[in-house]
């Protein structure tokens, strides 16, 4: 069969047990079990924010009535039992069983259009409103019958004191309920696909209609076999940034009354949002375009990805992304047969070591900062037995890196004494300042430079695959096919499947290029300017001799305060940082304390680290201004 790593969007698997066979429970269990818990999921508006490809619609689908069925008719599975448990944490199984019927309408369809029709925007918010609900009431009805529920098993139980309401939606019986909202949707639909839209003296009556199945439905009673469940009703609105601005806040402003028994998501990329919301985490309050939408009561904002508590989320991404792999690589024959189930497993973590005349030349040069900094031969000594220490405690090897090592701390020698004049480099030694250690940062630096300077693999290991993909789904899919299809290739040709470090560097960074040749969001001109002049500083900085942050630095760091003002006071700029976070180049980290401030660190995203050359690592970053911004965008 095809790489499915290359598929790239589970929507595309149309039976639900090959999708559900790759589906992993990690992000349900990451983002959507506290608010079920805290009852924050279904009894109000949740809005679901995410990059393109971090996974909204394949969430969506597991809630759908037929995707349920098929779970829990496969119960007694292994493969299964993860999924079902997680599922039952977000409440929407309970003992095996489902509570809700989940139904997802794409907006990407032709709601935008009704923003055109030449009519009061109530009646087009009216008209747009009905049909989300006609449809909505569809795509429950027709999912109880692909799950092999009749009709007439399917009952509305409506809400206390709303008996006349009842009428207009077609009564409380399944087929009824049917043809009633087929009825509606027609209307509506003859209106939107019309040439020219007819005027308001010829509007279908039926269009027109107060019809409100959501005011009306408490729950929906089904019998599916022998089992007679009581369902909650869930809407879940897909692709919501597709709307017109004002569409989308008349649709907020509707789902988020609290009356609504219905339970109601919509899910979006940033795009829809304004910069500010962005860029100054103000989605939790109101905002100028949304009177009378008090946010942080009536609504639940789930980020699918989030500047807060960033350790714990990369590593739970990198278990989700492990286990997403592994399913997929279960359904290629070619690794199958051979039992070869673990990505991880394919991806060696051996570093290869550079070339024995690059070896003699980092040594020539080693001799080099020697004399030029003033390292008498007991105190190279004394580093040389530290860094050893250091290797020996971490089990790593190399005479490369022990190499690099040592050129960076010869450099931190020469910055942590006194400068001496050229005659006097061979005098006695002198004490630094500073204690020299050879730690983590140390090494992570001679990594870096030798990388740059001498070729030597950097991004290897299912680890850095997974931290490359900036906590996104689709974009480790799209990283980890590359590496897949080299390992398929070598196993038909009768290799072995392991692919060595400098195979997945050189494939890895191949891709990343790939990726950012072929944005073609808006603003990516200018996303790539800004992000080009990033990494060429952040690569400066890091190949300093001294390696002063380690690793190195991979963002620029702004004044939290002054970054709060660029909204208001650059515009464009927050434009195109706005776009860079909604695709994945950007990921800002709010209220970062160092040296007595608060920082707004914009992070480079992982396709760029690779694509630069620039460590995975977090934390390093340069103190600059917006200005800076600005002066890289070529606009002051």
């Amino acid at each position: 069969m095809a790489n499915p790593f290359e598929k790239r969007a589970t929507e595309y698997l149309r039976d639900d047990e090959a999708f559900l066979a790759v589906v992993t429970p990690e992000p349900l269990s990451t983002f959507f079990q506290k608010p079920a818990e805290e009852g924050r999921l279904y009894d109000r508006l949740a809005v679901i924010i995410g990059t393109p490809g971090s996974g909204k619609t394949t969430l969506a689908r597991l809630f759908q009535y037929p995707t349920l069925r098929t779970l829990l008719r496969n119960k007694n599975l292994n493969t299964y039992k993860p999924l079902i448990d997680t599922l039952t944490a977000c409440l929407a199984v309970v003992d095996d069983l489902p509570t809700v019927v989940g139904g997802r309408l794409p907006l990407e369809a032709e709601y935008r259009d009704f923003w055109e029709f030449p009519y009061p925007d109530e009646l087009k918010a009216g008209l747009m409103i009905a049909l989300l609900q006609a449809r909505t009431v569809l795509t429950w009805l027709r999912g109880f019958t692909t799950a092999g529920v009749r009709l007439e098993d399917v009952e509305i139980v409506p809400r206390v004191g709303a008996d006349a309401a009842l009428t207009a939606i077609g009564g409380v019986s399944g087929p009824s309920v049917l043809q009633r909202a087929s009825q509606v949707e027609l209307a509506i639909y003859k209106i939107s696909a019309a040439l020219m839209p007819p005027s308001l003296s010829d509007i279908d009556a039926d269009a027109a209609a107060a019809y409100r199945p959501f005011d009306v439905i408490d729950s929906i009673r089904v019998r599916d076999g022998e089992d007679t469940l009581l369902l909650r009703p869930l809407v879940i609105f897909d692709d919501a940034h597709s709307l017109h601005p004002a569409q989308l806040v008349a649709l907020k402003r509707w789902l988020a009354r609290r009356e609504l028994k219905v339970a109601r998501w919509v899910l979006m990329r940033l795009d829809a949002l304004t910069p500010a919301d962005v860029l100054t985490e103000q989605s939790n309050t109101d905002g100028p375009g949304e009177p009378g939408l008090k946010r942080s009561r009536e609504i639940t904002s789930i980020w699918l990805q989030s500047s807060e508590d960033r350790s714990n989320q990369r590593r739970a991404f990198r278990k989700m992304a492990k286990d997403m792999a592994n399913r997929y690589l279960q359904q290629m024959e070619v690794f199958n047969r051979r039992r070869l189930n673990s990505l991880g497993d394919l991806l060696a973590t051996e570093p290869e070591t550079i070339a024995p005349g690059k070896r003699e030349n980092l040594r020539e040069h080693l001799d080099v900062l020697q004399r030029r900094h003033g390292v008498a031969a007991s105190r190279r000594r004394d580093l040389e037995a530290e860094v050893d220490r250091y290797l020996n405690g971490t089990g790593e090897s190399g005479e490369d890196l022990k190499l690099a090592m040592l050129a960076i701390l010869f450099a931190r020698y020469g910055k942590r004494t006194p400068q001496r004049g050229l005659f006097e480099a061979g005098s006695a030694d002198v004490e630094p300042t500073r204690p020299l250690t050879a730690d983590a940062e140390v090494a992570d630096g001679a990594r870096l430079h030798l990388m740059h300077k001498y070729a030597r693999p950097y991004y290897y290991g299912i680890d850095s695959l997974c931290d490359a993909s900036s906590e996104n789904a689709e974009q480790f899919l799209q990283l980890a096919a590359r590496l897949v299809a080299q390992s398929e290739t070598q196993l038909i040709r009768a290799k072995s499947a392991t692919l060595s470090s400098g195979t997945q560097h050189s494939l890895l960074r191949e891709k990343a290029a790939e990726i950012v040749r072929d944005w073609d969001f808006p603003q990516h001109q200018l996303v790539r300017r800004l992000a080009d002049g990033i990494a060429a500083e952040c690569i400066e900085k890091s190949l300093e001799p001294n390696a002063s942050l380690g690793g190195g630095a991979s963002a620029f760091g702004i004044p939290q305060e002054e970054f709060d003002s660029i909204p208001s006071k650059y515009p464009n700029l927050a434009l195109v940082l706005q776009f860079g976070v909604a695709y994945n180049s950007f990921t800002l980290v709010p209220n970062h304390g160092t040296k007595k401030r608060l920082w707004c660190l914009i992070e480079l995203g992982g396709v760029l680290l690779l694509h630069h050359g620039l460590t995975l690592r977090r934390g390093g970053f340069l103190e600059r201004s917006a200005e800076d911004l600005v002066r890289i965008l070529g606009e002051g």
